[in-house]
């Protein structure tokens, strides 16, 4: 019997097993069938891929539920994991993962008032008992020559609560000879994940966390050329710096539990070159911008922790990590109104970055600021022409800048513009960071403020900000729509001042966060609010 043929009764067996009338995508009604297990196995890796994303859909549709595809394709799914031939294992792995994460978290999830009533997230009767079975066969892949399938299945295994105690024992061993930084940040994440579910080893994970979140790891990496002995000492050693995973893990164990150390010890991470090589593998789709943006928002609500670090990060000599202290500080920005002045210097130095992308990050970060940023226009004027500024994406942003402060330098830049092409340049802004990775820049918007020059053809946009129309994107209609809803509470007039005055004296921002035109939005809502104080 060729391969060939043993591969065929291979899956025909797996398809035997399988009720394929559950098997749909959940948004078209589209039936699969056994050629599914034939992508799965398919060489070429992007129909691979394919083939996992259109079942993990069929499982779990947007990830709020689970259906009664999970159960159905779940053996499957764990043999191709299983088979070193398969070449999305890791991607199978994670959507092992998800499925049995969406398990443990819809019964519980908190969903909108407005599907208060109507939806809940519900979980397929047969899921459970599939996954406690399916579990247990995950478990040689612990052991795999792989360290991105050991940290595949250790991830899947995170989610079996019903293993959680024995689990918590067997990471732990593990971790100490595990070779690979990311792997043993894995199962540190693990003991996290399953001290959420266990009984009596809850209290030893967490002690053992705390400890983890106090170890430095072993440190630089000697020059092999200087020392051959130090070199290879070094690297023998098992010592991995896994403190911000020990932050991210004691995050999901205990969730809304505040730590005054997680800040001091996510900045030192974060700032140690040993932290920076645990990076995850490529299938991951992580930067290190991420790495640093996700630990930061850990950090919550803990302003002088996440100051400190964004401090910290833009005076750093490598260019990710100035990357990532600039997203913290547009996020910080964004939503407290104090850090405005907190950082707006230190992001300002960052016009200047060798990086263009942070150079344009850093532009746009002041205009986000407006008028508070304007004692830096001379500084960014530099960067309206060529012989200032080399990279054309960076020069825009100069530009938006000063329109944003006021600032009439940029209208001649803004005119030329709009001469040949048009309108500013449509592409990311050098944030891989889904938030921050656009560019919505509008050219009638930066010249605006201006039209009452004769050279620009463009009427203002009304100034009223209670005007009751409606303009498309324009930051006043989010801004009125919090301050109605507030104005309606009360049943007297009268009992309105303590509301909006709230909204005037509060640092963090009732707008949205994490946007670039929140500082604007929060502007023009303090601007509605005293208007409305004045009338009461």
């Amino acid at each position: 019997m060729t391969e060939q043929d043993t591969r065929a009764q291979r899956l025909a067996r797996l398809a035997a097993q399988v009720d394929w009338s559950k098997v749909t995508d959940l948004y078209t009604g589209e039936r699969y069938g056994p050629e599914v297990l034939t992508g799965l196995w398919a060489t070429d890796r992007v129909t691979a891929g394919r083939t996992c994303m259109d079942l993990r859909f069929a499982a779990i549709g947007d990830g709020s539920s689970v259906s009664g595809a999970a159960a159905e394709i779940l053996p499957f799914l764990v043999e191709a994991a299983r088979d070193p031939d398969v070449t999305v294992r890791f991607e199978i792995l994670q959507t092992i993962a998800d499925i049995a994460g969406t398990g443990n978290t819809a019964p519980t999830a908190k969903v909108d008032r407005i599907l208060e009533g109507r939806w809940r997230p519900t979980v397929d009767a047969a899921w459970p008992a599939a996954w406690e079975r399916a579990a247990e066969e995950l478990l040689p892949l612990l052991d795999d020559r792989d360290y991105v399938i050991r940290g595949g299945a250790v991830r899947a295994l995170a989610q079996s609560a019903a293993h959680a105690d024995t689990l918590i024992a067997d990471f732990r061993t593990r971790f100490d000879d595990e070779p690979d930084p990311w792997s043993a940040g894995c199962l540190v994440l693990g003991v996290g994940e399953l001290a959420r579910h266990a009984t009596r080893r809850r209290g030893e994970a967490l002690a053992w966390l705390r400890h983890r979140m106090t170890v430095e790891g072993k440190g630089e990496e000697p020059d092999i050329n200087e020392d051959v002995d130090a070199w290879l000492a070094w690297d023998e050693e098992i010592r991995h710096d896994v403190r911000l995973q020990a932050v991210e893990a004691l995050c999901r164990a205990l969730p809304g539990h505040a730590d005054p150390r997680y800040a001091p010890v996510t900045t030192a991470a974060l700032l140690t070159s040993s932290a920076a090589t645990a990076y995850p593998p490529a299938e991951c789709f992580f930067s290190r911008i991420d790495v640093i943006a996700e630990a930061d928002r850990r950090l919550g609500a803990d302003l002088p922790g996440r100051l400190a670090l964004a401090h910290a990060l833009l005076r750093h000599d490598r260019t990710d990590e100035r990357a990532g202290g600039l997203r913290i500080a547009a996020t910080l920005m964004s939503r407290w109104r104090s850090a405005v002045p907190a950082l707006l210097p230190a992001v300002a130095e960052l016009v200047g970055d060798a990086r263009p992308q942070n150079r344009a990050f850093a532009l746009r970060v002041l205009a986000m600021c407006g008028a508070a940023a304007h004692p830096w226009a001379d500084l960014v004027a530099t960067h309206l022409t060529p012989a200032g500024e080399p990279d054309e994406l960076t020069r825009e942003h100069a530009a938006w800048a000063l329109s944003r402060m006021g600032d009439d330098r940029c209208v001649p830049y803004l005119l030329e513009l709009l001469r040949t092409r048009g309108d500013f340049t449509h592409r990311p802004t050098g944030s891989i960071d889904r938030p921050w990775n656009r560019s919505d820049l509008s050219l009638a918007e930066a010249l605006a403020p201006f039209a009452a020059r004769g050279d620009v053809p463009f009427a203002p946009l009304p100034e009223d900000p209670a005007a009751g129309e409606q303009i498309p994107h324009d930051h006043r209609s989010d801004a009125m729509a919090v301050v109605r809803r507030l104005c309606r509470l009360p049943a007297d007039p009268a009992q309105v001042a303590p509301h909006l005055l709230a909204l005037l004296d509060a640092d963090e921002r009732p707008v949205r966060h994490d946007n670039w035109r929140s500082v604007r939005d929060d502007e023009a809502l303090c601007a509605a609010a005293r208007a409305v104080l004045d009338a009461v």
